[in-house]
């Protein structure tokens, strides 16, 4: 299963991505560290060191000047671009996830000089190394290019709840890490979001109809959770 051509997305677009992520609550680290600046047994190589800034609280995004350099080696990328595509692959005629570029975004939050995706960056990396060793380990010249049964078999001891092989449990917290990352990403596509439905700002002609009913439903269910009544005129 060999990839060509993958698509660079805009650093705009990923850094629009890394942005709404970093808003989420940070995670604690899962993996022991990856050793990122040596260590010739690694077999996907030794990433560049994280450089740069932050960028502050009022980033420019229309004229985004990325002020840190990317670092993940062509061999992590790779695996990368085959793991999003069992994360999110081409259904219904959307494209997967490596066709909208979701492996530039993981490679733009690693890379990125922040606490909390420095945290990501020691545990994603040591769960690639983990899956790359596994495949090769069972025959498989890398994971980029081995079959999708050969991925999946990987993934299946450490992606599931409930199901983690023993001692795995830090590579099943990374990729859980390293789904919610994407998913995330790919929902806030223009192909995810129509999937979703999410039409965005629309102007209301006429006078406003008000919440649907299955927002009031919505609402009262989350109200009653609190002890509290719907207002009235609703």
């Amino acid at each position: 299963m060999i990839r060509h051509r993958l698509p660079e997305t805009d650093r705009r677009t990923t850094l629009k991505w890394l942005l709404a992520g970093l808003g989420a609550p940070p995670v604690l680290a899962a993996c022991s560290p990856s050793p990122t600046s040596a260590g010739p047994d690694l077999l996907l190589g030794v990433p560049k060191p994280i450089s740069g800034t932050p960028y502050g609280a009022d980033p420019d995004l229309m004229n985004p000047v990325t002020p840190w350099d990317l670092t993940m080696t062509s061999a992590q990328k790779d695996l990368v671009s085959a793991l999003v595509d069992l994360v999110v692959p081409s259904m219904d005629g959307r494209p997967s996830g490596s066709a909208l570029g979701l492996q530039n975004f993981v490679n733009e939050w690693v890379s990125s000089p922040y606490e909390q995706t420095q945290a990501d960056r020691e545990n994603l990396f040591a769960m690639f190394e983990w899956l790359e060793r596994d495949v090769r380990g069972g025959g498989g010249a890398s994971f980029a290019t081995a079959s999708e049964e050969a991925q999946t078999n990987a993934l299946d001891k450490i992606a599931w709840s409930g199901r983690v092989a023993d001692g795995l449990e830090p590579q099943a917290a990374a990729f859980d890490r390293f789904r919610n990352l994407v998913v995330s990403a790919y929902f806030a596509s223009e192909p995810g979001g129509a999937w979703l439905g999410y039409i965005g700002n629309q102007p209301s002609m006429g006078d406003y109809a008000g919440p649907t009913d299955e927002a009031l439903e919505h609402l009262q269910s989350a109200l009653n959770d609190l002890g509290l009544d719907l207002p009235e005129g609703l």
